[in-house]
Formats: C-alpha cells, structure tokens, sequence
C-alpha cells in the first residue's frame, strides 16, 4: 500500500483495458483509442489523474510510434467511438471522459473527483457553523485568546477559527509547527460548547494513527475537557473507520450508512488516496465537521492524485486568507489575517501554519525544510553543505553508517522488548526504493553485517532485536500495514513479536502467525511517513531516476526529530531540489471555481 506502484503494472493493465475497449469500439480510430487508453493508465501509475489532450497533441508516449493527432481530431475520433462522453450529469455513462478543459479520465476517476468537488462546495456553501461572538466566548474561558492581538498573527488560533467555523477545513504545516497542538485546542474549543460531541481520529497508516493519539493525549492535560475525552479517543485507519471489507474491497460506511460522529480529523492527509477522501465524504452526515490535516510539501499518496495539493493550490494559503474568514477572526479574537485579492470560497477553510517549534536547537534542519517548502532549492542546498552539526551531507555509505553505528548497536543491544523499542525510535535509515544498492533490502543487509561485527547475533532469523515491520493488515489479530514490531523469545525459546500497545506498554504475538511483514532497521520514504525518528540517514539511489525528487528528500529529512545525515551524489542532489512534482488533476481547477481557467491544461504544479 505505501509502495509506489511499479511501472509495469499500470502499463498491463493499460494494455488490458484498451483491448477490451477496442473490442466494444462502434466507429473512430480504433488504433488512436488503444493507445490513448494505454497512455492514460501508463500516466496514471506516474500519479496522474487524467491526461490533457492538449498537453499531448503532436507527442507521443512510446518510441517510434506516431504522434498524437491535433486536439479537436484527437477529441472527435474518441466521441466516434461512442466510449467517450463528457461526464454531464444525466448523460449515459462511458468508460472515458472528455471534460470541458481537455482533460480525459476513466469514468471511475471522473466520479471521484467530481464527489470530492461536490463535498467541498457543498460545505462551503453552508452558513456559519458558530457566530465570532459565541466563539470569542468560548476563547476567553479557555484562556486561549492573546492578551493583545498578535503581529504576525497567532495562525494556531486562526485556524481553530477556520475549523469551529466551517464544517469543512484544511490544516497545513510543516514538521513542528503545532499542528496537533491546534487539533488538541479546536477539539477543547469544541468539546467546551458540545461535552457529548463524537469524535473520530483518523490516518491513512495504523502507525499514523497512534501518533496522533499519543500526541493528542499529551495536549490533553491542558484542558480539561479534552482531558475526560482523551480516553475515549481512540484513534484508527481511515480503512478502518470505514468499515473495510477486504474479501468485498468494498466498505460498510457510505451514504447508504453513514457514519455517526460529529467530527472527523484525518491526520496525514497528503497520503490519503483520493478514492478513499471520497469514501469518507460520502460517509459524513450533512451536519458532520471534517478537518483534514497534513503537510502539503511531503510525498503524494501512493494511488494517483494529490488531494491535498490541490486544495492548496485553489485556496493559496500562503498569499492570505478570503475575506470572509479574516473578518470572522478578527471579531472572534481580534487579530487581523492578510486578505488576498480574488480568493477562491476555500480560502476561508485553509490555514498554513508558519512557525516552527521544534528545530530551534537544529538550524540545519529548519533552514533546510523551510527553504524547500518556499521552493528555494538554491539555499536548500546552501544550508545543507553549511556543516551544521544536524544536518550533515556525505556521499560514502561507509562513513554514512558509522555516524549511526552507536545507536543500531544500542537498538540491537536493549535488555529488553520494551527498551529496544524505545531505543529503535533514535535511528532509522530511510531509503527511495525497497530493491536496489541503495534500497531499504541491501542497507538491512549491510546493517545486521555491523551489527554481526559489534557482537550481536543476527544468524537467527528471529534474533533478538530485530525490527519487523508489517506490510499488510491482519484484521482479526489487529495488526495493521506499517505497525513497527520487534522480535524477542520467551522464557521457551519461542519467537514472539512485540508491538507498542497504550500506555506505554507492549503486546506479545507468536512470530509464526505474523502476516507479512520485512526486516526494518532500514525502510522506505513512503513507508516512514508519519513517524518520526531522532536520527536519520537518508540514502538516494546511485542513479538518476524518477525517484530522484524534492518531495522526496523533503520527506525523509524532516523524519528527523534531532539529526540527519543525507547520502547522495552533489550533482544528482542539486536538480533533484528543483524537482517538485507534478500531477494532473482537475480538482484544483474545481475547487478554484473556474473548471477551464487552466486553458486546457491538466498539471497541477506545487
């Protein structure tokens, strides 16, 4: 699930549908068909939702071939065919759709994105959720409003204004920058006004889920209300929440059965599947609250599309807010928010958050972050090659690994399942790819050969120590994708897996009814997203390649609570900064209001 998809597949299944849509063809061009639906799904597995015909016109996808015909052939030849409409509401469903920006799709991508548009505006359109009044009320009994208004503004604040008053928002930010502080506010705020209110805390990982939980039960003794709620909060995967039913791939929540909470926050939402946003809107009642929260500039789900991104792009967050949203926190809390000049309805529901609280102490870390999510690769690179002592760059794996050799030895050394769980948190080396001389498998390899070295034992394939990471979910023992475990024998010699429970306890499972799972001093980018780690050691492959991306890069440093080391070839590196990537979509256009304003483009560009 947080593998990227290799290119192979797509293009199997590209080839499997263009024949059988080329067998149910009335008329047009047969040919231009099968290879225009070969190139969709090959740019699907690249992440892209559709492709713009426009875009596409006189290129072509494969070596050799003939170039794509001139856009209005192009569109004639495939509405020939009588496979491909233009998505309207009432007219007869085909497999393709052709929208009015030139955008093609699968019908089942179409409707996708059309009930996430759909959602969004509907909520949007909706009347305020609370009046500034009721709000500055509540603000002011939980001592949370400014003695004098903050310059700059307190963004933490405004974004407990966007969220209490719309039933839909997004909150965006960085590694530290009190993301979950806010959530753990805005759910006190909430809580404060509606004691019974029902809550459901949501991610796209089982590991996701659990940081959210344990930092939102930090927040709790703070506020007392949210304190008595904390217990009950148990939070879950969005599979989950939703009732997934693996031998149906289907779910039990959906507007046939929806769910039952008031309020639903999704952390790490960049990771979401858009199929599966969709899911979830149509599973909210009409009056239900929804907060999607995540950092924009990480990797994009592992599926086609980047929902967050999107929303990011229509609300431009970063040139202010909409006009109706900074008069609203202005009269519940007095500050004054920037406005931008023709904002989209969504800005008055996104808020990014600007300040970082955690790397004060590592300003290699934050110089780099911050310098890439403003998209200034240049002084990326500068604070990288700076020498700071938290941020370090190398481009030799032997000396790579011995900058972390300590604490893989400290890990593999604990007396203790719970202690080596504890100490696995202080190190973890993060890799683009799984396979590979610089994939997750061969830097596994060349950890437990340091560890053999140091006098640990690795010769069993259940040795003490040993990290094990789950790759798929086992509903019934409730154990899930991306759950982080380590091996122990008992009293008898037998192999167990220990995994963290609540409370900062452990629970025990035998080794031989683990579902699938891989050995885990070493795993990749997408496989690390929503953890954190104390150190980390972030190698890039040897080659240039499609993985060689800022998302990427930006991903795996900022796993990083204290230091990291990144391993990767200077000239590779430098280009690799300026790489965003993009993916096509017409959601930002949507969300924007303006379905064509793209002139017929289909990139969407960070």
């Amino acid at each position: 699930m947080n593998t990227p998809q290799p290119i192979a597949e797509p293009a199997r299944i590209g080839a499997l549908l263009a024949d059988t849509l080329a067998r149910l063809a009335r008329g047009g061009d047969v040919t231009l068909l099968r290879r225009t639906t070969e190139l969709l799904c090959r740019e699907r597995g690249h992440g892209h939702v559709c492709v713009s015909l426009h875009e596409w016109q006189g290129r072509t996808a494969e070596d050799g071939a003939e170039p794509f015909p001139a856009f209005a052939l192009w569109r004639d030849q495939l509405a020939a065919t009588s496979l491909c409409g233009d998505g309207s509401p009432g007219a007869p469903p085909r497999p393709l759709v052709l929208d009015a920006a030139g955008r093609l799709y699968l019908l089942r991508h179409f409707r996708t994105e059309q009930r996430i548009l759909a959602f969004v505006h509907e909520r949007l359109a909706a009347p305020p959720t609370i009046s500034a009044k009721d709000l500055r009320t509540t603000l002011a009994l939980l001592q949370l409003l400014p003695e004098a208004p903050h310059e700059p503004p307190d963004w933490q604040l405004a974004a407990i204004a966007a969220a209490a008053r719309c039933s839909f928002a997004l909150l965006c930010g960085g590694p530290g920058t009190g993301k979950t502080t806010t959530v753990a506010r805005l759910l006190a705020v909430l809580l404060h006004r509606q004691p019974d209110l029902r809550i459901a805390l949501c991610a796209p990982t089982g590991k996701a889920a659990a940081r959210l939980g344990e930092s939102l039960r930090e927040s709790a003794a703070v506020f007392s209300h949210l304190r008595d709620a904390a217990s009950h909060l148990q939070p879950k995967t969005l599979h989950r929440l939703l009732g997934y039913l693996p031998l149906d791939d289907a779910f039990r929540a959906g507007r046939d059965n929806l769910l039952s909470y008031d309020l639903v926050v999704v952390d790490e939402a960049s990771m979401v599947d858009p199929a599966l946003l969709a899911v979830l809107f149509d599973a909210l009642r009409p009056t239900a609250r929804v907060l999607l929260v995540g950092d924009r500039d990480q990797l994009a789900a592992v599926a086609a599309g980047q929902v967050l991104g999107d929303l990011c792009r229509a609300a431009r967050p970063d040139l202010g807010t909409g006009a109706q949203l900074a008069g609203f926190v202005h009269e519940a809390t007095g500050q004054h928010l920037p406005v931008q000049q023709g904002a989209s309805p969504l800005a008055d529901a996104v808020i990014t958050l600007r300040k970082n609280h955690r790397f004060g102490a590592q300003p290699g870390l934050h110089g780099f972050a911050a310098a890439l999510a403003r998209r200034d690769h240049g002084a990326a690179m500068q604070t990288l090659l700076a020498g700071h002592a938290d941020l370090r760059h190398t481009t030799d794996p032997r000396q790579a690994l011995a900058a972390i050799a300590d604490a893989l030895v400290a890990a593999a050394s604990a007396t203790s399942p719970e202690a080596a769980l504890q100490q696995l948190a202080a190190v973890r080396v993060l890799t683009a790819t799984r396979h590979g001389p610089a994939g997750a498998a061969a830097w596994n390899r060349r950890i437990e050969a340091l560890l053999a070295e140091r006098g640990v034992r690795v010769d069993d394939p259940w040795y003490r120590g040993r990290p094990v990471l789950v790759t798929q979910n086992d509903h019934g023992n409730q154990i899930w994708n991306g759950d982080l475990g380590i091996a122990w024998r008992d009293a008898e010699d037998r192999p167990l897996v220990y995994f963290p429970a609540t409370d900062d306890a452990v629970r025990s499972f035998p080794a031989s009814r683990l579902p699938a799972h891989e050995t885990a001093w070493a795993m990749t980018v997408h496989k690390a997203q929503g953890s954190e780690f104390d150190a980390v050691l972030l190698a890039m492959p040897e080659l240039p390649g499609p993985l060689w991306q800022a998302s990427l890069v930006y991903t795996g440093i900022t796993r990083a609570r204290q230091r990291a080391i990144l391993l990767a070839d200077p000239t590779l590196l430098t280009s690799c900064l300026a790489n965003w990537p993009s993916r096509s979509s017409g959601l930002a256009d949507g969300l924007a209001g303006s379905p064509s304003s793209s002139g017929g483009g289909a990139s969407t560009k960070p």
